[in-house]
């Protein structure tokens, strides 16, 4: 860059002494020009203002043919350069170049005589060599002020990223997700990099221990299952039971196996659907016909207990049919399950707002509104017993459900009014939506 820019001085200071000769020696000629004229007699005649060499310009008068009538060339100058011409000349001889400019006096509208100027390159550039220098000095001593700046700027940058570093490095080797990056600096870009790397660990400590609890979770939920199955199986192996002993510890066994199997396909399909590992297809679903064959099971199931009154209104979009059915069931199934018996269950569906919908209500419990904000998260159960009829997965499964196709479940309960959950889906899939916009 200093080079670059010593060069363009150089360039300039040139351009410069082309422009000032030409201008000085345009108007000193024409200047010099009116202290001339002839005589009667036809010769020349100066006045006392007419100068002969006027700082570094010679003067000199000539005839028509380049004869010399008054002044001297100056030593080392050629002297057969014709006159007549108008504009600016330059002649080389060696190393010296000179700058000529002529200019013609009429007298009965012919010109008679000639007023030549001339002028050496290096005496006018020499009023510009120290402005040269001084620009290349300058232009030196801010390139290294420069220099020495971005050093010192670059090492106290390079410190604090070093400082991130070693941070991040001892987080990564004692899994410490409670220390933060620290920087006091004033650089702002420095300042929101430590803030971002401080919200991602932020994140990563809210993933970690939510991994924890979720691992705790999974290991509880089994653990009583499997404890169970194996205390049938130890009775079994000490004792001398009779058929009916045997078959009823082996109905406990195959309830728990079923527990456990429900549990491992619950997360399972919650994995896969994290992971986008599962292949959602598109069919057409007809969310009246999932409603009414779910509660035709559940009704099969549970006999008389179960009352249900339908507002069915017609609803199809565009989903993997076997998990919109999973949604629905899960969302049926715990108004079975926190309903008293002979209570009603309201089943509603529809469109609104373009969205498809299937509303649940039920007249059981409800939930309190400490838990209401919970009740998505994996194995959260608003009764905080763990003993309790379910696994806390159905919401979170179905909330799972509904965001892969783009939709969401609302729910509003107040504590012993009963609940209401709505899975609202839109009535074309996320890319088909996305289509339509483009095109619209």
């Amino acid at each position: 860059m200093a080079a670059a820019m010593l060069i363009f001085v150089h360039i300039l200071a040139n351009a410069a002494v082309e422009y000032d000769i030409k201008g000085h020696l345009e108007r000193e000629v024409y200047k010099n020009m009116k202290e001339v004229s002839l005589s009667d007699t036809g010769q020349v005649v100066c006045s006392e203002d007419f100068c002969i060499k006027n700082e570094d310009i010679v003067y000199l008068i000539l005839d028509s043919t380049g004869k010399v009538l008054v002044g001297e060339y100056p030593p080392g100058c050629p002297t057969d350069i014709a006159v007549g011409k108008k504009k600016l000349r330059q002649v080389s001889v060696g190393m010296e170049t000179y700058y000529i400019r002529d200019a013609c006096r009429y007298y009965k509208n012919e010109p008679q005589i000639y007023m030549r100027s001339i002028v050496r390159r290096s005496d006018i550039y020499s009023r510009y060599q120290m402005l040269e220098y001084l620009s290349a000095v300058s232009i030196l001593v801010v390139s290294g002020i420069a220099i020495v700046g971005g050093i010192l700027l670059s090492r106290h940058i390079s410190d604090s990223l070093k400082d991130m570093c070693r941070a991040a490095e001892g987080i990564g080797q004692n899994l410490n997700m409670s220390r933060r990056m620290e920087y006091d600096g004033r650089f702002y870009e420095l300042d929101v990099l430590a803030q971002a790397n401080n919200r991602m660990l932020s994140r990563l400590e809210e993933t970690f221990r939510q991994q924890e609890q979720f691992t705790s979770d999974v290991a509880h939920e089994l653990r009583t299952p499997i404890a169970v199955m194996a205390a049938q199986c130890q009775y079994v192996r000490e004792k001398s039971v009779s058929r009916e002993e045997f078959q009823e510890a082996f109905e406990v066994i195959e309830r728990q196996s079923s527990k456990v199997n429900e549990i491992i396909s619950r997360l399972l399909e919650l994995s896969r659907l994290d992971h986008d590992r599962r292949q959602i297809q598109k069919e057409d679903v007809d969310l009246p016909e999932i409603v009414q064959s779910v509660c035709e099971d559940l009704q099969l199931k549970s006999g008389d207990r179960l009352l249900f009154q339908f507002h069915l209104a017609e609803a199809h979009i565009t989903g993997d049919i076997n998990l919109i059915m999973i949604a629905v069931q899960n969302l049926l199934t715990n108004a079975v399950k926190y309903s008293p018996a002979g209570y009603m269950i309201e089943v509603e569906t529809g469109i609104r707002d373009q969205n498809a919908f299937v509303k649940v209500k039920d007249y059981g419990a409800g939930i309190s509104q400490e838990d209401m904000g919970h009740i998505f998260k994996r194995f959260y159960k608003a009764d905080k017993s763990r003993n309790s009829e379910g696994f806390g997965l159905g919401l979170p499964l179905t909330m799972k459900i509904a965001q892969k196709h783009g939709g969401t479940v609302l729910a509003e309960s107040r504590e012993g009014n009963g609940s209401t959950f709505t899975l609202f889906l839109p009535t074309a899939f996320p890319d088909q939506l996305q289509k339509q916009k483009k095109e619209g």
